[in-house]
């Protein structure tokens, strides 16, 4: 949905709102938050977005929570402690296909298919002389594009 069919309680649009990068590069979701409607994110508040990762830790701890040594989840959390490339090989199949550096159109490797990567993505790849970030893909194409550069501020984040 669009800004202009939201309205303000005095009848007046409300202002578009606009998702940006985390502080910390690490904690990144922009890929993964890029479809919410503006009625969706309206509606959020990541009061520690700016916060580094380390930082969130040592208040944690402070404050004495469980989870403040907890190691980082790399996976998805319904899926336990199945492989989520297992997962998606199991339910989707593989069909192989170009990876290819964005900005100069050059195939630099191969994947086993679209849906095992997102927008975002970092770890997986099997490419050197990254690190290299998956930016873009073609599904129609089973194309998935790279960059090095994707913390460019310039980069739109609205697609998964």
């Amino acid at each position: 949905s669009s800004s202009s069919s939201s309205s303000s309680p005095a009848g007046h649009p409300a202002p578009e709102v606009k998702l940006v990068m985390s502080g910390d590069a690490h904690k990144d979701q922009t890929y993964f938050l890029a479809h919410l409607s503006q009625e969706q994110l309206s509606g959020l508040s990541f009061p520690i977005g700016g916060l580094p990762k380390s930082q969130i830790r040592q208040i944690a701890a402070a404050a004495g929570l469980p989870n403040a040594g907890r190691k980082d989840s790399q996976g998805i959390c319904f899926l336990g402690k199945v492989k989520f490339s297992e997962f998606i090989a199991e339910h989707l199949g593989e069909r192989r296909g170009a990876i290819v550096e964005l900005e100069t159109g050059e195939r630099v490797g191969t994947h086993r298919g679209f849906w095992f990567h997102t927008i975002g993505q970092r770890s997986g790849l099997g490419l050197s002389g990254g690190p290299w970030y998956v930016c873009n893909k073609d599904t129609d194409a089973n194309v998935v594009y790279v960059t090095r550069d994707y913390y460019n501020v310039d980069k739109e984040r609205n697609t998964f």
